[in-house]
């Protein structure tokens, strides 16, 4: 069976605190990018579990609080979530990100929701999200 990695569905979260956003720094084949934090769901886990496991893996936080504040379809549904209550310490997580298996850099960092509007976001339908936040 062959599988579109490309059309599953996603989920990520929104980490916004003091006027700033987490976000995944990638440099990959000469370009540089931002990605929300987030990945595909797994089969059998709901957008939730999702959302809390790929914050666990990629910020090294631990999410209490988590509230639904966007969706839509691009290549299957993305589910996004807001950040409540969290544990932990930015940038400890240890998913396979980390572990050398992809190609480029990956680097959670944080940056203001100004800078965030003008720079090489994605997905890039989250932006319109922050602008009425």
């Amino acid at each position: 069976m062959i599988v579109n990695r490309d059309a599953r569905d996603r989920a990520g979260v929104l980490l916004i605190e003091d006027g700033c956003i987490a976000l995944i720094k990638r440099v990959k084949g000469g370009s540089i990018y931002y990605v929300i934090p987030g990945g595909g769901i797994e089969s059998g886990e709901t957008p939730l579990e999702a959302a809390r496991r790929e914050a666990q893996e990629e910020l090294g936080i631990t999410v209490a609080s988590l509230q639904p504040c966007m969706m839509f379809e691009q290549k299957g549904v993305h589910h996004y979530f807001l950040v409540g209550k969290y544990e932990g310490t930015f940038g400890t997580g240890k998913g396979d990100e980390f572990t050398g298996h992809r190609s480029g850099s990956y680097r959670p960092v944080w940056m203001s929701l100004d800078e965030a509007l003008s720079t090489t976001l994605y997905p890039e339908q989250v932006k319109s999200f922050l602008v009425n936040r």
